[in-house]
């Protein structure tokens, strides 16, 4: 079984993963053992991105060819011991590439709740034994109450009729940057997983704090295209009540064109 380590690991990456991060060029450790790569695990504040001690993980190997970590009955392969994050919020272990892992948190730093989706999934491609992987995994402060929003909405950009299937991600400005950063132990914070549209062409992110968004087109309907930068942000929600902005997209079979709408409270 491996052993769990809280040393930090200066990390790059090339490979694909679930939540991906990369350091600067440059930035790459020493080569790992032959067939493995480190792994380190982030944990964050979900909104401001600050480094979390304390946050306790499971890691379990994919070996029973269903969907996510079984961890009783048919289970997954489990390896030994618990990653807690150190200060710098960060814990790090070496594993085979080649493999499908799963981080389950089964602890939280103090004055944190439990997340909604606690495991993370990633795959370990060979890349990694060269580069290395990050890993961002984010807690909420227990009793925040936040009441931005925003709402996507899909459109075709010639009838105007919604699109089911878009699927979109969230993302928070962090690190200080004028730009949405994915990579690198000092990445934004990734606030919401994706969200698809609906029969209506929606999708809405409620219970945000104020901040700077990033939305990230990650996939699209059947018959269109991703486009070239599916990147449309950053998007200032100030924190006032009822505060919701609206962005539409409306494409044609090869472009997409969002508009944003603040305050739009009326559908």
């Amino acid at each position: 079984m491996t052993a769990w380590t809280t040393s930090v690991w200066p990390i790059g990456l090339a490979a694909a993963v679930v939540i991906v991060a990369a350091a600067p060029a440059g930035a790459a450790p020493p080569a790992a053992a032959g067939g493995t790569a480190r792994v380190v695990l982030r944990s964050t504040d979900l909104d401001t991105g600050a480094p979390l001690s304390g946050a306790g993980f499971e890691l379990w190997r994919e070996t029973n060819d269903l969907e996510g970590p079984q961890r009783t009955g048919r289970a997954d392969e489990q390896h030994d011991g618990v990653c807690v994050t150190d200060a710098k919020g960060t814990c790090t272990v070496e594993l085979a590439t080649g493999e499908t892992y799963y981080w389950v948190q089964t602890a939280v730093p103090a004055g944190y709740e439990r997340p909604d989706e606690p495991v993370t999934g990633f795959n370990l491609g060979e890349a990694a034994a060269r580069d290395g992987l990050v890993l961002n995994v984010a807690n909420r402060r227990e009793g925040a109450a936040y009441t931005g929003a925003i709402r996507v909405r899909k459109k075709d950009g010639k009838t105007g009729a919604p699109l089911h299937g878009a699927v979109f991600e969230l993302w928070k400005e962090t690190n200080g940057t004028s730009r949405l950063q994915t990579r690198g132990i000092d990445a934004d914070q990734r606030a919401r997983p994706g969200c698809a549209t609906d029969a209506g062409g929606t999708c809405d992110f409620d219970g945000l704090a104020d901040g700077r968004y990033f939305l990230v087109e990650t996939d699209v309907p059947e018959g269109y295209v991703l486009p070239e930068d599916p990147v449309t942000g950053p998007l200032l929600l100030d924190g006032t009540v009822g505060r919701r902005l609206v962005v539409t997209y409306l494409n044609k079979r090869h472009e997409r064109i969002p508009t944003v709408d603040e305050d739009a409270d009326k559908d």
